[in-house]
Formats: C-alpha cells, sequence, structure tokens
C-alpha cells in the first residue's frame, strides 16, 4: 500500500491506495480542515493525525511503500523543506523539515520514502494516468479554485522549462491585466466579481455562485461568461506555443462548469486553439493517485525538479 496526501490551503486529504490495481480505496479516505495561519505545532500536528488515521486502517498483511504528498509551492520538493515563503499560507512553517518531521513522528524505516511534488503537477500526472489525459502526448493539467494551478505535460511528466512554456512550468505569477493570472482565475475574483456588480444578493463561497447561477441570476451568469473569455484570452497563447492537445479541469470551480465549460471551448476556437477540453472526473483523486506515483522509484528519477 502507498499512502497518497494532498495538502490545500485549507484542508489535508490522505488515502490508502492499493498498488496492484493502482486504485484508491475510498473507505480509509480522510480529510481533516486546516488553519493555515496558525502554529507551526498546530499545522504539523493535524497533518500527521491525518496521517495516523489512514495508517490504523492497515491489516498484518499489508504494509506501507512509501508517503507520497501533493502540496503547493513555493516549497523544496526535494528535501520536503519549507524553504520559501508561501504567500500568506503556512508562514509558520518556513525553514521547516516537514519530511524529517513525518518520519520522526511516524518512526518511518530508511526504506519507507516520503517525497514531496507540486499538488497542480501531480493532478496532471493523475490525469494522464488514470484521468482525461491517458492518451495524449502534450496537454496540460489546471487547477481552478482558491488559487490557479498548472502544469504542462509530456508524455506523462511535468515540464518545467523550453521557449514554448513560463518559467517553471507554471502559470499563476504570469502578468495578466492589472495583476497575475492567480488574481483573475482563482474563487476569489469571481465572487469579489459577483459582489461588486450585484444589487440584491452578497456571497462568500463558489458554492452559493454556483446556486443562484442555477437559478438564472442574471449577474452570476456574466460573471461565470466573463471569466471563462479571460481564462480564454490568457490560456490561447501558451496552448499555440506549446502545441497542446488537451486540458483536463479540476478543483472547485470546475463545479460551475455548465456556466462556463462551453462558452471557455467557444472563445478558445475564436482564437485559433484546437484544443481539447475537459472537465476532470477524478478531481482531487488525480491528485491523489499524481502523489502516490511518486513512490515508483523510475518515475520519481524521470521527474524534474
Amino acid at each position: 500500500m502507498i499512502i497518497g496526501v494532498t495538502i490545500g490551503g485549507n484542508s489535508i486529504t490522505t488515502t490508502k491506495i492499493e498498488t496492484k490495481t493502482n486504485s484508491i480505496l475510498e473507505n480509509t479516505l480522510v480529510t481533516i480542515p486546516i488553519d493555515n495561519k496558525a502554529d507551526a505545532n498546530t499545522i504539523i500536528e493535524q497533518w500527521i493525525c491525518s496521517l495516523q488515521k489512514v495508517i490504523s486502517t492497515f491489516t498484518e498483511e499489508e504494509f506501507l511503500e512509501g508517503i507520497g504528498i501533493a502540496i503547493p509551492g513555493p516549497f523544496d520538493y526535494h528535501n520536503g523543506i519549507f524553504a520559501f515563503k508561501m504567500n500568506q499560507k503556512y508562514t509558520s512553517l518556513f525553514c521547516i523539515n516537514i519530511k524529517e518531521i513525518i518520519v520522526k513522528k511516524l518512526q518511518l524505516t530508511d526504506h519507507i520514502p516520503v517525497r514531496f511534488y507540486n499538488d497542480a503537477a501531480c493532478f496532471g500526472i493523475g490525469e494522464v494516468w488514470k484521468g482525461k489525459l491517458k492518451t495524449i502526448q502534450r496537454g496540460l493539467g489546471i487547477i481552478l479554485d482558491t488559487g490557479f494551478g498548472a502544469t504542462f505535460l509530456y508524455h506523462g511528466l511535468p515540464v518545467l522549462s523550453g521557449e514554448e512554456i513560463p518559467k517553471d512550468g507554471e502559470l499563476y505569477h504570469i502578468p495578466y491585466k492589472d495583476g497575475i493570472a492567480d488574481d483573475y482565475f482563482s474563487t476569489r475574483w469571481l465572487i469579489n466579481r459577483y459582489n461588486r456588480c450585484s444589487t440584491t444578493t452578497t456571497i462568500t463561497t463558489i458554492k452559493e455562485l454556483i446556486k443562484v447561477s442555477l437559478n438564472n441570476d442574471l449577474v452570476a451568469l456574466q460573471t461565470f461568461n466573463k471569466f471563462s473569455e479571460n481564462l480564454a484570452d490568457f490560456l490561447a497563447p501558451w496552448l499555440k506555443s506549446y502545441n497542446a492537445e488537451a486540458i483536463s479541469i479540476g478543483g472547485s470551480i470546475s463545479n460551475a462548469w455548465p456556466f462556463f465549460g462551453k462558452s471557455l471551448e467557444k472563445r478558445l476556437r475564436t482564437q485559433g486553439s484546437t484544443v481539447k477540453i475537459y472537465k476532470s472526473d477524478l478531481q482531487e483523486k488525480a491528485i491523489l493517485l499524481g502523489s502516490a506515483r511518486l513512490i515508483n522509484d523510475i518515475f520519481y528519477k524521470g521527474l524534474p525538479f
């Protein structure tokens, strides 16, 4: 068995993954909410608690092959250290070696690897391995959530450099309009845009925005339309330069697919892009599967850092 982990801005999800069939054992899924502004000990103890809950499900016949952890950047993935300060999240963990703590707290032996990689990249890896991008040579995995995560993929591996892609193979930091891409392709933009334009309703979550959209709220529908227009205009040049065949989109915003999916595709067509666009069926499970893939030594050695 492998333990797959995804650490988001506000939660940790952990599960057991059986290596013969490479499948998630859903009855072992554990999700714990996390206060990313809490002190280091509190955050780490919650992470350890999540791991211990899954370990407690192991039978005598099962053994742990390794722990794969998907976590947003910036992060020293190779060494498992918060070597860079994240933007207003997990600041108390700066310079802390998470890998050493996990090994010590769980009393792991040297032959059980604990490996880390970017969460958006793990999403893409999972989508290539088990999801919508299985037959694709050149594609993108995109997470639209509290932030804008993206990874360029070539034959199942993330691509971090090249003339046709941005620095580090990420898109969130690319300048766009009055800010950067992350400012426009995240839940906060949708919520702020709706609240700024609506004279009758105030929302605080993407679920609420989807709910009012289902009731044909004109401002909500216009908000999603503008979102898809912006996203298409931003993505089109990168899709062309990379010659991408397909995109798989996950994250909480993808739950609003009926309100922006078709308009996104239509707008991309007007930009001259023929890329196939999919909503991820796996969603968070793609990240968990991608994190589990890290435990395969051959695959891990082929990853760019």
